[in-house]
């Protein structure tokens, strides 16, 4: 299985709700591999984040024009 399929892997565990020590005991693959996956899990955590507040952002100023 190539390096890429093995990140997708992880990261979908990750995705599942698997804590990161729980994906590292429970998955023997290379470190590299693994930390690659848990980077971009990462990413896209703090990506969803953003996405959210920049949403609340938006309604708020939404609610605040429909008044004026």
């Amino acid at each position: 299985m190539s390096a890429i399929q093995l990140t997708a892997q992880l990261r979908q565990l990750l995705d599942r709700g698997y804590s990161i020590d729980d994906v590292r005991n429970l998955v023997a693959v290379p470190h590299e591999v693994l930390e690659q996956a848990i980077r971009e899990h990462r990413l896209q955590e703090h990506n969803r984040r953003h996405d959210r507040l920049l949403q609340g952002q938006a309604d708020f100023a939404m609610r605040l024009g429909s008044r004026g």
